[in-house]
């Protein structure tokens, strides 16, 4: 009797084990939901397709962005959709920002893909028409106030080298300055460079200098060599300082730089001499 109750007793233990396994699945299915802080974000900068940044700052906007993503269901599935209707990246004031892309206008089903991450979320119908409705006000209010949107300015680059003093062309560039933004493609940078009035001669290894009109937290700088195969060098930068790089011929030097607004390049040439010495 007392092997009959023990084997009884065993055999529920494991029934219950199994259930428990059973919540847990739940559990990672859950695990799988976007979940942000309305309160911890500091700004959302939306695109409409290939249209001009814009930026979304009120409090009470990012309480119903919040809402309508923290409710999508999570769908591990892959997507073979046409691009989206609107990107946005959601940054926040730990200096985290996070990417999402939204298929919600006219017949999309209303999905979004987090960036960086695998599968899909499907929004209700409900959250679909809200954010398509503040995704239409925060462009439509942009479109409303140009004059705005005109102080996005990004910093200019002046340079000298080789006893000649110039401005760097200005390349691709996404700025956002009192909550309105840009964000600009421009030509490749050996298009770019045939805007250069000032074309200087330079030592090998001769000094660069850069002046920014506003200074940037980071600066990289890369030197191209067409018509060469020779692959590109990242120069080390000291001080808004760098040194050219070494040989003789076109060498173009691409500037990359950093701010809290955004980020911007630039190009110039520089005709590279060697020393006789």
């Amino acid at each position: 009797m007392n092997k009959t109750t023990l084997i009884i007793f065993t055999i529920t233990l494991l029934f219950i084990g199994l259930i428990g396994c059973g919540n847990t699945g739940n559990e990672v299915k859950q695990a799988g939901q976007i979940e942000l802080d309305a309160q911890n974000i500091a700004s959302i900068n939306l695109i409409e397709k290939d249209q001009p940044v814009s930026t979304i700052s009120e409090a009470s906007s990012f309480e119903r962005f919040v809402q309508a993503i923290n409710t999508a269901e999570y769908d591990r599935g892959q997507l073979d959709v046409a691009p989206s209707d609107y990107r946005t990246t959601v940054n926040m004031k730990d200096s985290i920002s996070y990417e999402f892309n939204f298929w919600i206008v006219g017949s999309n089903s209303g999905l979004l893909i987090k960036s960086g991450q695998m599968g899909h979320y499907r929004l209700s119908d409900t959250s679909k028409k809200d954010l398509l409705d503040l995704f239409q006000a925060a462009l439509k209010k942009d479109k409303n106030s140009p004059e705005d949107t005109a102080k996005a300015q990004h910093p200019s680059l002046q340079v000298t080298v080789g006893g000649e003093q110039f401005d760097a062309i200005q390349g691709t560039y996404c700025w956002n300055d009192n909550g309105k933004g840009v964000c600009v493609d421009m030509a490749s940078y050996d298009q770019l460079v045939t805007k250069q009035k000032v074309h200087p001669k330079a030592i090998s290894r001769d000094q660069v200098e850069l002046k920014f009109s506003s200074a940037p937290k980071e600066i990289e700088v890369v030197a191209s060599f067409p018509g060469e195969e020779r692959p590109d060098e990242a120069l080390s930068v000291e001080k808004n300082s760098f040194q050219l790089a070494a040989g003789s011929g076109r060498h173009l030097y691409i500037i990359q730089a950093r701010w809290t607004q955004g980020s911007a390049s630039y190009v110039f040439e520089v005709e590279g001499l060697v020393s006789k010495k």
